[in-house]
Parts: C-alpha cells; structure tokens; sequence
C-alpha cells in the first residue's frame, strides 16, 4: 500500500508539473497560472557542470529530488530524511546512472557518522545507460538534525552526496531577488513571483512592503508543499529608482521572514502632441497653445479631424482626454471618443475629435486637456469651429398676379435656391388645396447649392382685392416670407387693383397706426390736411392733436425692421402680436375629434371681430369637396363689431384624418369698387384669416395606423440674453405611405409655443416646426412637450428641450490682480491677463483707464469681443515715471455683443482689477570686454555671438552702436562687421546674443568698438552712449605650402632635390605666400566660367611642373606632392583642367573649328596623358595632404597642358605640366637637361679648401649613356685669373644608368668677389651634345659680416622636411623623409635616429636598404635589412662620416619593403623552380619498344605523387647515335619566378662640410660633432705583401662585429647596472660621508709641499735634499712624457704590447694602492714626531727616508696617471667611447618611443661630494679624466654630465605622457659640454 501510494503521488506530481509554466528570468519572473502552482522544472548553470532540478509540488505532500551530471554519472545531489522516528530505520535508494557511451568504474566511502551507513564497500561498474541503486539505511537516536556525506572516487576525481535528515519545519521560499520592468510615473506595472512552503508544517504568512508597491494576496496559509502565486503592483509617483525590501513573516508567532529585494525604474513619461494634416489655420508651434480649426461645418453634420501623440520616452505613456468641465454635456459640439489610452513607447497614436454643431451661425470653442500620467505636463488643445446653416433665399418677395376676372386661372413661376453646402429643407407654411392661391411644389430638399422652380397659381372664387403673406419655413433658418397679391373682377364689381407698393405704403401705415382706418375716412383726413405725405409717398399725422385715440405711438414714422422668427410667432393669432390685428377669429384651431357617423358631428361656433373703423366684408373660400367648411361664407361686419358663424365638418370616409387650413379675406367694404378710391396710397390690401380644422371617421374600438416618422430634435435651445425669446427648429419626416397626422398634447409645458401646432403630412413628405420660449434664471431649465400623432393617445414623442438665461459674467485669473516685473525708468514692461467667457454668447468689453494713470498704464486692446467659452489675453503695459511704487485700481464693463453702433447697452457689468508695479534702474555688460574673431579669410564671412548680460532686477530695451577703429575706413566701403540686429531687450538676470558678422576685405588686423544706449518708451528716446565692449579680427589669407615631393614609376631615378627643381616649387611656393590680386578673386571659388576650349586667365603668375622624358609605353611617371596648410584657417584647393573650368554647352552651341594649341590639349585631357588624383581638397590649418600627379608616355614628343592651381579665396597659379624633354623610343639615348644654366653656392673667396658641389644629369632613356665633360675650357678660365683653377671638375666622364641621375662633382674656388661665368660642352656618346653654362658668385665674408650665406644649401633643404609622405595603399612609412645635417666640420661623424613604421594590422614587412657608393664620405644604415611586426615599429641610425673634403652632400637613400608573405611565397617558388631545373638536367627517359608493357613489373616502378614539371628552359636537340632510342620529350619554358615589386622609401640626406678653421671661425656648434679619425689598420705580414696600395676605410678591422657588439653590450649592461643597482648607490653615499673619501687622484705639487711644510714643523733643513731631488725629478718629467707617448705610439701599433701594457698598469695600480694603504698606516705616526720638542739624529734619518718614499709613490702615482689620460686621448679609445654612449642613448630612445621610459619627466638631482680637504692636507681632486676614461666618456666631460644627457629630454617619433618624479628622480644640470656626437 506504501508503494502504491507512492506511485500515485509521483504521477500526480507528473501532471501538475506539466501544467506549471517555466520562469521567465533567473530572478523568478513568472507568470503562473492563476488556479494555484503545482510544480516547476528550471535549469540553473552553476560552475563547470550543469545541474538539473526538478520540482514536484502536492496539495498534501513534496517531494524534491535534485539531480546532477558529474563526468557522466547522473546522481542526486542530496538525500534528505523527513518524517522519520526514534528507533526505527529508514532506507532510501541512491540511484547512480551511467549517460557515458563507456563503462564508468567508481569506488564510495561509506559515511563517517554511525547514523547513516550502507553496504560493504565495493568497486561499481556501471555499462552504458545502466543505474545502480545503493541503499542507504538511517538509524536516528535523538530527535535533532543529522547530516553527512557519501563520497565516490573515480579517476577523474572525487565527488559527494550530502546525506540530511531534518526536523518538521517551517519554511517558505521565495525569489531573494524581483526586478519589474520599467514603469511610467503615475502607471502600474506588474509580476508575478511564487511563494512556496518547503518545510512540512501548514504556515501562516504576512507580507510587509513599503509605498509605491503592493502584494497580494498580502496574507494567507500554506499547506506542504503549496505554492501561492503572488502578485507585485508597482504604482510609482515619483521618477527614481525604486530598491526596497519585502518582508515575509511566517511560522510560529510569525518570527520567521524571508526577504526578497525589489527593483522597478521609474520614469516619467511623456507626449508630443501635434495636429495630423494640418491646415494653414491651425496653430501647431512648439511652445504655443496648439489650436486645430474645423472650419465652417455644417449644422447638424460631423467633422473628424485627428491629433497625433508621440511617445518620444522609453516607457508607455497612459493618457486621459479631458473636456471643459464648465459646459452642459449636451451643449459640447465637440467630442472625442477616446477619453483614455496609451501610447507605448517610440510609437505614434491618433486621436479623432469629432464636431457637430447644432446652434446657427455661433462660432464654437471648447478646450479639450491631454493630459499624461504622472508628473508630466499636460497640452491644451483648444478646438475651434463654426456651424453653417442654410442659406436659402427667394427670388421674389412677392408675387403680383395683377387683375384676374372670375372663373380664371393665373400663373407665375419663382425659383427657391441654396447657396450653402448644407442641405435645406423648406416647406410653405399653407394649405394650397383650401386656398385661392397654391405653390407647386409646397415642401422640397435643396441639396447644396441646388435651384428649385416654384409655380404659384391664383385662381379667385369673388370679386375682390386678395393679399396673402405666406411663411417658407426652412429648417435651421429663420423663415422667409413671400407676398401673393391679386384683384379679381366680374362684370359688376371692379374693385382696386392692388399693386405691390401699397404693401409697403400698408406696412408704413400699419406702424403709424393708419390701417384701422378705411380709404374713405383717410381721404377725409386728407382733405382736412390731418395727413401729409412723406417722400416715399405714404401718410403720416400732420400734428399730434389728431383725433385719433388708438395711436399708441405717435413717434413711430416708419416700418420697424422685424425678426422673421418674431414675425412667424406674433403675427396676431395668438395672444402677443408685434400689431394689433384689425380682423381676428376664435378660435383659430378646431378639432372634431371621432367622428365616426352616420351622424355628421355639431357644427363648432366662431367668432369673428372687426377691430377697424371701418365696414369689412368676409369672404371664406371654399372647396366643393372639403369635409369642413363655414357658414355663412360671405357676410359684412360693421366696424367695431363681431359676427358669429359655425364650422361644419361632414367626413365623407370612415376610418380616415382629416385636417385642413380654412381660409378667410377680409377687405374694406369701400374697396369693392376702385371708384370710391381717392388716393392711391389709401388702398388697403386685403387680410387672411385662417383656421385650422381637424378630425378623424376612425370608430371607438378602431386602431389608427402606426405612424412612422423621423424626429430631428435638439436638445438645447440657443443662448439668448435676459427677457429675450429663444426660437428652435425641428424637422419632423413621414417615413411611411399613409398620412401622418400631428398635434401638440395638452400635457405639454406651457412655457413654449409650437408653431405649427397641428398638422398633415403626406407620405415621404416633412414637416418643419419652430418652437419658441423664454428662458428664466441662470440654471437649466427643462421643457417637456409631447406631439401626438394620428389623433391616438398612445402615438407620443416626448421631446426634452433645455434652456437657460445668459448671466453677463467672466470669469478672471490671477484673482484679480495683476503684477508688473520690476520696469527701468523710461522703458515698459507688460504683464499678460487672461480672462474666460464661459457664456455661449459673445460678449463686449471696454476697460476704463482714469486720465492721470494713462501716461503709466496701458491695456491692449481696450475694448474688444469675446467669442463663447472662449479665453482671451490681454496685455497690459507698464512705463514708471520715476524710481518708486505704483498701485493703480482699473475697472472693465461687460454688455452683450451685436448692439447697433452708438447704442446703450440695456444691461452691463463691471470687474475691478488691482495692478501692482516697481520702476528701477539698471544698465548694461558685455559677459566678454573684448571678443577676438580669430583668423578670418579676405572676403569671406564669418560669424561670433556677442554675449550680453543684464545683471539688473528689471527688463532692458537698448540700442547698439559699432565703430571701426582700424583701419580707417575709406570712402563708402560697406562694414567689416554687421550686427544681426541693433535693437532689443533683455530680461531681468538673463543674457541675450548678437551675431556679429565680419567680412574683411583687406589683409589686415581690424577692432571696433561696440556702445549702447537704453530706449525710453515713452518718448522714444535714446540715453546716452555707453562702452561695451572691443571687438578684433585678424584678416588673412588662406597659405598653402608644398612640402615634399617623391617621384615614383620611370623617373623613381630622380633625386628629390632635382625633381623640386624641376617642379619649380621654390616658385610655387613664394608665389603660395603672397597676396592675391583683385583679378585672381574674380571667381573666389572653382567654376565653371569659359566657353572657349582655352579658358581664360585671371592670375600673372605661371611656373611649370616637368616631369622630365622617359621612353614610350613605360610605367607612368608618378609625382607626389605633399601639401600641408601652412595658414591658420582651413581652405580648399584644386587643380582645374581646362575641362574643369568650361561650361557646358549643347552642340550646336559647340565651336566648329579648333586651332593646334586646342586640339593638342584636346588630345592630352582625351587620352588622360596627365592625371591628378586627388584634384581637389579641403585642410584644416596644420593639415597635411598627398596629391599623385601621373604622366602616361603614350606619345612621342612634348606634351604640354596648363592646369589652374587654385586655392579657394587666395592664390591662383597657372601650372604647365608638361615633359620639357621629349618621349623617346626604347631604343633611343636621351639625357635630360633641366636648363641651359647652372648656378653653383656662392664660395668667400681665400678660403683654401672650397667645399665640391654637385651638377646632376639624368638618363631619361631606357640604354645606358656615356658623358664626357670637354675641360680644356676651363683651362682658358683658369689662365684669366691668374692661372688659379677658378672651376674644376673632379668626374668629367662617366656612365649614367637608365632612369638614374649621376652626380658630376665641381669646385668652384674664386678668387674676387664677382660672378664667374663658363659655358662647358656635355658630350653624350652616340647622342647629342649640350652647352652648359655655369654660373659661380664669389663674395668677401669681412665685407658682407652676417649676411653671408654660409649654410644656405636650398630651400629646399629646409622645407622638405615632411614625416610622412605615404604613396597611397602603402601601410609603411618614415618617422622622417628627410635628413638636413646642415653645417658640420669635415672629418666628423653625425648619426640620426629614425623609426621605420609599419601601420598594418596583419601584414609584416621585410626592409631592405639600398645605398650607393659616394664619391666622397660614407653614409650608413643600421640595421641594413630587417623585419617589421604589424602595428610595430623599429629604429635605425642613419650615419654620414665625411670625407677630409669640403663639400655639399646631396642624397637619396633607398629602403626596398616586401611583404613577407609575398617574399616567403617568392622563396617557395624559386627553390622549386631550381629543384626541377636539378632534377631536369640529370633526369631522361629511355624508351625500348621491345619490352611488352605487360611484361613490367608494376611494383618495381616508381610511384609518383606529382606530374613532371616542364623543363626550365629550351635545349638544343640532342644528335644521339641511331642505336639509342630515346624517347625525349618535348620541354616547355618554365620561366624563373620573380621577386615581388617593392614598395619604395626614400630618405633624404643634405649636409655641407666646411673645413675645421673655418667651421670654427663660423659656427659655434662644433661640440656637437665628434671629429672620425681612422685607426691603423694591422696587418700580418702576409696581408701587408697582398694589401693593395689605398687603405681600407674599415676602423674596426681588428676586431670583428660580433666582438664589438659584445664590447659594448657589456658595458652598457655595467653601467645600467651601476646606475640602477641600490647597493652602489648606498656605497657611493658613505663614501660621500666620510671625511677623506678620495685620495691621491686629488694631489697636486703645490697641496703636497705645503702639507708636508705643516707637518715636520722642524725639518724643513733636513727636506732640502728631497726638496731638491723632486725638482730634479719635476725636470725629469717632459723627458719621461716624451718616453710615454713614443711607447704609447707603439701600443697603437702592436695590439699585444697594448694589452700587455694595460695589465701591468692595472698591476701598477693595484700596488699603488697598497703602499698607498700602507702609507695610511705610517701616516698616523707623522704628527706625534713633529710634536716632539727634540729629536735624535736616528729618527731624522729614517723621517727622510720615509718622506723619500712617499714622494715616490706619488711621482709614480702621477705617471700612471698621465697615462691613463693620454691613454683615453687615443682614437681608438674614443671611438668606443662614441660608439658606447650612442647605443645607450639609441636605447633610450628606443625604450621611449615604445613608453618604456618617460623622457619628459622632471630631470633627477645627484648631489656632488663635498670638497674638503684630505687628511693628506690636499684639496680633493676631480675625477676628470681617470674617471671618464672608465666610465667610456669624452676627456673633459664629468661624470654628471652623463646623468645630465640622459635625463635631458629628446624629441621621439610618439609623444609620451609625462611621468610624476619618482622619490629616486632628482634634478640634475645640463651638461656643460655637449656628448661628443650627436645622434
């Protein structure tokens, strides 16, 4: 049972796992399903191994097994014990799983601890796949917490299992760590995390958690094993990282937590708002309020329009819309659907707002607010719209039918139209059935701009004047009114023919109250002159004593103008009239209500009153078939008096409605007849009168008919003011077949009219009705009306209406006071006022200013219209009068708009507004007193902000003043410097900017003074000028220098120094330097500018660039230029060809013929001969560029193209570029000359050994040349000058190899100041000859002092100096490519340090140097060849001894750089080719065709993995005996590979030696050169017989390289060894300390003597003797130096008596120095036997004897040391010496330039020993010599100037950041005398 219940536990864990959900991140982000979290599977990486956990979770019980992989092996990572008992055992199976394709072999431990324990212990072998089970029994003995380990060991190592058994508790587990995504302020954000309870007891749990988090479920309980899925709101207010701690309570009396840290970013989030499809009336600036315009709309359409939100932020966005609150939501016109959304981050969302106007001719206004969650500010929208009702007019106003007789017909036509977009309806507010007169159509639809043709009929039923004012009701428009007129006569009665103007004399008259008189009593009038006439021909009173009584208003001479909705609703038919009517009938409406039959209904009385005064007749019109009709139908009413009559209705149809309009006339009884007519204009039209009958046949228990109709209601009455009516229109539509019958219910409010009240409708007809009331008080008010259809009770439309009066009132901000900023005295300041109409009428305002305060105060505007729900700022204006407070009271009067000018307003309203200002003074500063623009090009633009600061409390207006100081400007020239403006004002405590532009048109140095004086408002005056500030520019143009020039292809063989003649770049540049003319700014920039194929020139300046000759079809000649920015401010440069500068031109256009000039430059530019790549380029100042110029050889002859150089607004130069030599075919000879003319160095005359100069010559052709120079014309100059050799030429013949130049070596030694001039013949063996004239200047250096030119060699040499002048695609490059030695003494040695740079990633490069022998001198590389890392760089010393001759020096070296890949590929290659050529050349083939190929034994022959190469060359045929038959087979050429091209590095070396008197007497840098002087060389006697007669130039001949890099090696690596040993330097400071640190290398003769004088006090008789024999041995001194320096000629000579001779001299020395020690010791007892007052003739003698000795030791001590001295004198000596500071120092470089070493560091201090005096009584003396000889010095150079030239800084390719000083870096002096060479 145990088992089976285990086994269902497991399945169920099973399920419940694969219903969890896996976690999203490491920190437990999950999103658990909401029913509960039964199990989980995660993965964790946790170190080498992966470690897999599977969790499965019950309701009631868990079990966890967590399993790993460890080489292999699948095993539990723990075994744990639960629920177990004292006394009883408890086994579970360890379960190990072999994942292996092999079979693992293991041994276990069994545990320590007696409580757990397994079996025997046992190898295991575990095949493939297979599990082994070990049981592990537990045998508890107290209730607590065991554990253990059971450790395994295989051979890769160790592992365990932990073994636990555990007590019931509690525990939960929960993520330690929760990161929520990132949130929006005023969000929320959510996750999901679980909390399981992992211990084995129900546990309560309690969340804490601070603000803005929240977790729930916050409590609750946990069963084993059950998880809770718990929810994380995060709901942020503030933009901060949120980090806080959870806390989670449990267990028993909850004292047991878990924490879990929570993370969640806040951020504010944020919307652009911006209209979609904008319209040029909305309003979408940034900053502004955002205005979106709907424009005229419709009434009763809809408008969408969009706004677009844009979330620029990284979180979402939510957003609510809001509307104005203070509006009646039926009231809104506006609407926007969306009131809340969200707009994700970096996205985009539309927003509709929709307008629907309902209220005519109003302009709607509504501000809807964005507003974004959080603390982001939100965006007023506001919407703007005006509704567009129907504009629907007449064609006529009345419709005059004339006179008709009776019993006809008269018919006019009219046109109705629209001139809207809006659709109208309209209808004819009659019954035209029941009428005399009819409209055909009555009703209609008129769809924008739509014409309609109307027919009216007039067909009259009596003889009498008929007039009839018919209403067009239009629905959402005021109605209009249309007059039918008409007179009918019969054979008896002929009454008045009524016309159209007696309706207007009738209206005139009914104003004037003449109407209730009859045309017979107005005639009287007349008569009796109680009337007059006015101008339009109506009457009016004479006086106002007229006996008339009923005249209410005697003043009224004219018609009123009358609202048409007035009109319509008081046109006497109810109780409110306009006039009083002069015939009225009651009632007007009449309803039979059922009238089922058989029985016709009672007929209805009426009553009919005459109000006139005179007698009328009634005249009804009736139809023969209407169902109701009025007895009598004809009658006459006396005046004043009424008359009865009755209303019949007979319904000829059951179950029908019936609803007419009965029409009535009414006319004088005078006008039946026109000859009771006086006066035309007493003709009275007739008046209708109508009423309205209706009912219905339907029976009791009858159903009328459904009514289907359409009810266009609104739901709001228009605003109008206090006591004035408020009209609406409804447009009710028939939408079925049968008639539709309506009636206003009595139920009804009484507080409105419906107009009509009753009526029939006819199928898909309509019908418009006008509803009218006054609205009363301020709040809304409801109006309820019913309509009731088709006379049934149950067929209601309830209809709510609301309506409300419009208070007169604003609302006003800032609580109605404004505030002015602080104002400077004379100027104003403005502050803003905003106040809303929250009326929906537009309301009229004027602000009310008193007389003294106008001068001080201003609004704008005053007076003005405020439209509906509308805001409006005003601006008032501030301008104090003096430094002090002002308070000023203003009040503002609010009437309602659209009055008549001139008008009182009936009603009004005021507001009091309190305003507050402070007038101040103040003044104005420049943030910079003086602004610099800098370097600034001639006649360009260039632009600084002038900065202004106003650091006053109140708002500035100024005005600037600019006045140029230099240079003066002339005439009318406009300004150097504009300002962008000169007027503005400035804030309190803000700064403003003022763009100065300069535009300098001279190369000058310009400065203006800028004043300001402030601005007065009130009189618009300006004060006084004050200073702020100076400006200056420095006007210059752009400076372009050519800075090196490397030749490349076939004329690589040109030196740089000719190639920069042949360039004419001296010229180039000194023209580069100069000013431009006005001419060559014509155009300030390349264009194009000519039509012509010869361009024209704007520039005088012309020079050639001349690639020399080369032979046709060779490589192309590549120049390259390097151009650096030699000004201060960047510029463009380009080369124009004449192509460049042409427009073009169509080809008509074109010009037809050409000249020669044109067609050859034709020729050059189509065949690309020349090339410049790139043409054109920008530099900034410093910059430096690279331009190829190539020269194709493609023709013979000369070429020759002029190309513009032009520098954009500087220079412009016409350069030729042409080959001045010719193309030459490849066989043919050809030197190139560069010119007729050569001019060598001026020389001072009486120098004795003038230097050798060079003469160039170069073989352009592609042979080998022979020169022969013809020098017996020189001869001819010599014998002129005293037969002194005035030129010389030291190589007059020789061979130039093709495409090199060879150097013809002259000395040109004058005699006299002046030009010396000879025209030398150059023969060319096999070509042509040349006549060469040179050219020499001889000068006196005492005349011309310092200016003669000692060291000018070119300018060249001086401005080629460029560091990387790069071939484009080449990754190596020279630190240098150029060396100037300049000046150095003959004999010297001088080496420069360069560094060979390779700036490829990938690529290493081999390095080769090729040099060529010198006719003098010798220059050397080292290294010669060598290897280059990628991204590496290595150094060389480049080195020039000169020669015992004074001359120029003049080279270029050659470095060849393959890639080594392509080098190691060559190599490869080249051994093939030359194994194969081997084996060739002993390899043949004998055929026998008599052996059968079957025959041969397949493994006898030889297996070849490879095809036979073909032979390397071709060979003869071989003659081979006829026996032989040897098959060869035939060879093809296998050509020998080829080394790769190399990339060329050129160096340039430029040097003059002068001879040493001279360079001494000139030049005060001589100790800087190290003087070379060759040793000699010895020879065995073997050598001596072979050795030819010149001497080898090799000074180290006897010793070999490796043993001199040894040499040197080591005693660098003493000396660095020396400096940097610590123990030395201890050493040498207690030397330092004690009291005789040096001794007898510090004695000299005089110190002796006078030591020896103080101590023998008395024995100055007896010393006579010694005294005297060191004066013989002084003379004895030169004797011995002779001696010396005859043995040390020896040891130069015999290098084995030289070394022997330094033995015995270290022997000597180490004797010295043990007498000298042994002297020490006898030298103690000296001063105790001078003390003695007395002593024996013994102690004398041995005295004397002792001073005997000691003065030998010293004349000893000195000898040795003049040999040392002399010793470090030799050559030989010296050159190690050289050579040993030069590799220290190289390797000082070296390490700096990698950053080993910082060389800008401070120098360190090395404190000199103190010079006190010896206890031999001698000065200390200096260890000048003997310690230079040691340490490889220069004689004379101090031991500290070694540390001097070391710290000192030196220049490397790299500059190095600067070290602090170090506690071992002190301070040292520079050294007094230089190193003796300089590298």
């Amino acid at each position: 049972m145990e088992r089976k219940e285990r086994k269902s536990q497991h399945l169920r864990g099973l399920v419940s796992e694969e219903q969890s959900r896996p976690a999203k991140t490491a920190q437990c982000q999950m999103e658990w399903p909401r029913e509960g979290c039964r199990g989980r599977v995660t993965e964790n990486l946790v170190g080498d191994s992966a470690t897999t956990e599977m969790v499965i979770s019950d309701s009631r019980k868990q079990s966890k097994t967590k399993k790993r992989v460890i080489w292999g092996i699948e095993v539990a990572e723990e075994l744990q014990w639960k629920g177990w008992r004292l006394g009883k055992e408890i086994t579970k199976n360890l379960a190990l799983k072999n994942l292996t394709l092999k079979i693992q072999k293991m041994k276990y431990r069994p545990p320590k601890t007696k409580f757990f324990f397994t079996v025997i212990p046992q190898p295991i072998f575990l095949s493939p796949g297979i599990t082994f089970t070990l049981p592990i029994i537990f045998r508890p003995l107290e209730e607590k917490e065991y554990a253990d380990q059971l450790w395994f060991e295989k051979e890769e190592g160790m592992f365990y299992v932990d073994l636990r058994a555990t007590l019931p508790c509690h525990n939960l587990t929960c993520p330690s760590f929760l990161e929520l995504p990132m949130c929006a302020v005023g969000d929320v954000a959510e996750a999901w995390f679980c909390l399981e309870n992992v211990g084995d007891l129900p546990t309560f749990f309690t969340w804490e958690f601070p603000s803005p988090f929240h977790i729930l479920p916050t409590t609750g309980l946990l069963e084993p094993g059950q998880a809770s899925c718990t929810k994380v709101t995060f709901h942020p207010l503030v933009a901060i990282i949120y980090e806080v701690q959870a806390t989670c309570w449990y267990g028993k009396g909850s004292k047991q937590k878990r924490n879990s840290s929570i993370s969640a970013p806040a951020k504010c989030s944020q919307l652009l708002v911006s209209i979609k499809q904008k319209r040029p009336e909305d309003q979408d600036a940034e900053g502004a309020q955002k205005v979106l315009h709907f424009g005229s709309v419709s009434v009763g359409c809809t408008v969408e329009r969009q706004i677009k939100l844009y979330n620029p932020s990284v979180v979402s966005a939510p957003f609510r819309i809001e509307v104005a609150p203070d509006m009646l939501a039926e009231d809104h016109a506006f609407s926007c659907p969306t009131t809340h959304g969200n707009v994700p981050p970096g996205e985009k969302k539309s927003v509709s707002v929709f307008f629907h106007p309902e209220t005519l001719d109003i302009r709607a206004i509504d501000y809807l607010s964005i507003v974004p969650s959080g603390c982001a500010s939100q965006t007023l929208l506001k919407v703007v719209g005006f509704c567009r009702g129907p504009e629907v007019y007449l064609q006529h106003h009345c419709v005059n039918f004339g006179w008709v007789n009776l019993g006809q017909t008269s018919e006019q036509a009219l046109w109705i139209e629209g001139r809207s977009d809006c659709t109208a309806y309209f209808q004819f507010a009659m019954d035209c059935q029941e009428s005399v007169f009819s409209i055909r159509p009555t009703f209609g639809t008129l769809v924008g701009k739509a014409r309609v043709t109307l027919h009216c009929t007039f067909q009259p039923t009596h003889p009498i004047i008929y007039s009839r004012r018919v209403a067009c009701l239009v629905h959402h428009q005021d109605p209009l009114f249309l007059d039918l007129i008409g007179t009918c006569h019969s054979d008896s009665t002929k009454p008045a023919i009524l016309r159209p103007q007696h309706l207007t004399w009738y209206r005139t008259h009914r104003a004037r109250g003449l109407t209730f008189y009859p045309p017979d009593i107005l005639g009287i009038m007349l008569r009796e002159k109680k009337l007059q006439q006015d101008k339009d021909g109506a009457w009016a009173p004479a006086h106002l004593s007229l006996p008339i009584q009923d005249l209410e208003d005697m003043s009224a001479l004219q018609c009123p103008l009358i609202p048409p909705m007035t009109e319509y609703f008081f046109d006497g038919t109810s109780d409110l009239a306009i006039f009083p009517p002069p015939v009225s009938i009651e009632p007007t409406e009449v309803d039979f209500g059922a009238c089922p039959g058989p029985k016709n209904p009672n007929p209805v009385p009426l009553y009919l009153m005459n109000h006139t005064k005179g007698k009328i007749t009634v005249v009804w019109t009736h139809r023969s078939d209407c169902p109701f009709w009025v007895t009598p139908d004809t009658c006459d009413v006396p005046p004043l008096k009424s008359m009865a009559m009755r209303l019949h209705f007979h319904p000829p149809y059951p179950n029908c409605l019936y609803v007419v309009e009965l029409e009535a006339f009414a006319v004088y009884k005078v006008l039946r007849s026109y000859n009771n007519i006086e006066e035309d204009c007493t003709v009275c039209p007739s008046w209708c009168l109508t009423l309205r009958a209706r009912g219905h046949s339907y029976g009791a228990f009858l159903e009328h008919h459904i009514p289907q109709y359409s009810l266009d209601a609104p739901k709001l009455f228009p605003a109008v003011s206090s006591n004035e009516p408020s009209y609406r229109s409804l447009l009710l539509i028939n939408k079925g077949s049968m008639m539709l019958t309506f009636n206003l219910a009595p139920q009804s409010s009484s507080d409105i009219s419906l107009r009509p009240s009753s009526g029939l409708v006819a199928p898909k007809a309509h019908q418009i009705l006008f509803v009218c009331t006054y609205p009363k008080g301020n709040s809304w008010k409801q109006h309820i009306f019913y309509l009731q259809f088709n006379f049934c009770p149950q067929y209601l439309k309830e209809v709510i209406m609301q309506s409300r009066e419009e208070p007169l009132q604003l609302k006003l901000d800032t609580c109605r006071s404004v505030f002015f900023k602080p104002t400077w005295v004379g100027c104003s300041s403005t502050s803003l006022f905003t106040f809303h109409n929250p009326l929906r009428l537009p309301l009229e305002f004027e602000w009310r200013i008193s007389q003294q305060h106008r001068k001080m105060l201003a609004v704008q505007p005053a007076r003005g219209l405020i439209q509906p729900s509308d805001s409006l700022t005003l601006t008032w204006t501030f301008s104090p009068l003096e430094e002090t407070k002002y308070l000023f009271r203003v009040g503002m009067w609010v009437w309602k708009a659209g009055l008549p000018p001139n008008t009182k307003p009936p009603a009004t309203t005021h507001y009091m507004l309190r305003l507050v200002g402070v007038g101040i003074t103040s003044s104005l500063s420049a943030k910079e007193k003086e602004l610099d623009f800098g370097n600034v090009l001639v006649n360009s633009t260039q632009s600084r902000l002038l900065v202004l600061l106003n650091d006053g409390n109140c708002t500035l207006y100024y005005r600037l003043y600019l006045e140029q100081c230099s240079p003066k400007v002339m005439g009318s020239s406009p300004p150097a410097l504009q300002l962008d403006r000169t007027e503005g004002s400035m804030p309190p405590r803000s700064r403003d900017t003022i763009c100065l532009t300069a535009s300098p048109n001279q190369r000058s140095q310009y400065s203006w003074t800028i004043s300001y004086s402030l601005l007065s408002h009130r009189d618009n005056k300006a004060g006084d000028r004050q200073e702020l500030c100076h400006v200056f520019l420095m006007a210059v143009y752009p400076l372009l220098s050519i800075l090196d020039v490397c030749s490349m292809g076939s004329i690589e063989g040109i030196t740089r120094k000719h190639l920069w003649h042949l360039f004419s770049l001296d010229r180039l540049n000194s023209y580069l330097e100069r000013d431009p003319t006005p001419q060559e700014l014509t155009f300030r920039v390349p264009t194009r500018h000519s039509t012509s194929q010869i361009p024209q020139v704007f520039t005088p300046l012309k020079l050639d660039f001349n690639f020399g000759a080369a032979p046709i079809e060779a490589s192309p000649s590549v120049v390259l230029l390097a151009l650096k920015n030699s000004g201060v401010v960047p510029l463009d440069w380009a080369f124009l060809f004449p192509s460049d500068q042409k427009i073009d031109l169509e080809l008509w256009a074109e010009q037809a013929e050409f000249d020669r000039t044109e067609l050859h430059q034709m020729r050059v530019q189509d065949n690309c001969i020349f090339s410049i790549s790139p043409k054109a380029g920008s530099l900034s100042p410093g910059q430096e560029q690279v331009v190829e110029l190539k020269y194709s050889h493609l023709f013979i002859g000369t070429d020759r193209l002029p190309v513009l150089f032009k520098v954009s607004y500087g220079r412009e130069i016409l350069c030729f570029i042409s080959s001045q030599g010719r193309m030459v075919n490849s066989w043919q000879k050809y030197v190139h000359f560069t010119s007729t003319s050569h001019q060598f160095i001026p020389v001072p005359i009486g120098d004795t050994l003038p230097p050798r100069q060079i003469y160039e010559l170069y073989n352009g052709g592609s042979v080998p040349v022979t020169y022969e120079i013809q020098t017996n014309i020189l001869s001819q100059v010599q014998e002129k000058n005293f037969d002194h050799p005035i030129f010389c030429c030291l190589n007059p013949n020789g061979k130039i190899q093709p495409g090199t130049t060879a150097q013809v070596l002259w000395i040109f030694s004058p005699i006299e100041a002046k030009t010396y001039t000879v025209d030398v013949p150059i023969h060319i063996l096999g070509w042509n000859s040349a006549i060469i004239r040179f050219q020499g200047v001889g000068y006196d250096p005492h005349v011309m002092g310092d200016t003669a030119p000692f060291h000018n060699i070119s300018s060249w040499d001086d401005n080629s100096i460029h560091p990387r002048l790069m071939v484009p695609g080449q990754n190596v490059f020279l630190s240098q490519s150029h060396i100037s030695l300049g000046n150095i003494p003959v004999q010297s040695k001088c080496s420069r340090l360069l560094f060979l740079n390779n700036i490829s990633k990938n690529e290493t490069i081999v390095f080769e140097w090729q040099l060529k022998p010198l006719e003098f001198g010798e220059v050397s590389v080292s290294p010669m060849t060598g290897k280059v890392a990628p991204e590496e760089t290595i150094p060389f010393v480049v080195t020039l001894k000169a020669s015992v001759h004074a001359s120029f020096y003049s080279m270029d070296l050659v470095c060849k750089v393959y890639r080594q890949d392509l080098l190691n590929q060559y190599h490869k290659e080249l051994q093939e080719w030359k194994d194969e050529e081997m084996r060739q050349e002993v390899e043949f083939t004998i055929t026998d065709r008599k052996v059968k190929e079957a025959g041969c034994c397949g493994a006898c022959a030889p297996m070849r993995k490879y095809k036979t190469l073909p032979p390397i060359r071709n060979q003869q045929p071989l003659n081979r005996p006829a026996s032989w038959n040897l098959k060869i087979p035939k060879k093809i050429n296998w050509f020998c590979p080829q080394l790769p091209s190399p990339d060329m590095l050129y160096l340039g070396l430029t040097a003059r030696a002068h001879a040493t008197d001279y360079f001494l007497a000139n030049f005060s840098d001589f100790p800087r050169h190290f003087l070379h002087r060759e040793l000699p060389k010895r020879k065995c006697p073997r050598e001596e017989l072979e050795a030819s007669e010149e001497e080898s130039p090799d000074k180290w001949a006897a010793v070999s390289k490796q043993e001199k890099q040894l040499l040197i090696d080591c005693l660098t690596t003493i000396i660095r060894g020396l400096l940097e040993d610590k123990i030395f330097h201890e050493a040498v400071d207690q030397s330092l300390v004690e009291k005789m640190p040096y001794f007898s290398q510090f004695w000299n003769e005089q110190s002796a003597r006078f030591v020896a004088q103080n101590n023998t006090l008395h024995l100055a008789p007896v010393l006579s003797p010694s005294s005297s024999s060191w004066e013989a041995s002084k003379g004895k001194e030169p004797e011995e130096d002779k001696l010396r320096l005859g043995k040390k000629e020896e040891l130069e000579e015999e290098e084995e008596e030289e070394e022997e001779e330094e033995e015995m001299e270290e022997e000597e020395t180490g004797k010295g120095e043990l007498e000298e020690e042994e002297l020490e010791g006898k030298e103690e007892k000296v001063p105790w036997m001078g003390i003695e007052p007395m002593l024996q003739p013994a102690s004398q003698e041995s005295l004397k004897w002792q001073w005997q000795q000691q003065l030998k030791v010293i004349v000893k001590e000195e000898q040795e040391q003049d040999e040392k001295e002399t010793i470090s004198r030799l050559p030989a000596f010296a050159n190690l010496q050289e050579a040993l500071l030069e590799n220290m120092i190289q390797n000082i470089l070296v390490e700096a330039s990698r950053g080993e070493v910082v060389l800008t560091s401070r120098p360190r201090v090395i404190a000199l020993p103190p010079l006190s005096v010896s206890r031999w009584g001698r000065p200390p003396r200096r260890r000048g010599a003997r310690g230079a000889g040691r340490a490889g010095l220069a004689p004379g150079l101090p031991p500290t100037s070694l540390w001097g030239f070391l710290s000192s800084r030196v220049e490397t390719p790299d500059l190095l950041p600067v070290a602090p000083l170090g506690l071992q870096q002190a301070e040292v002096p520079r050294p007094a005398v230089p190193p003796p060479a300089t590298l």
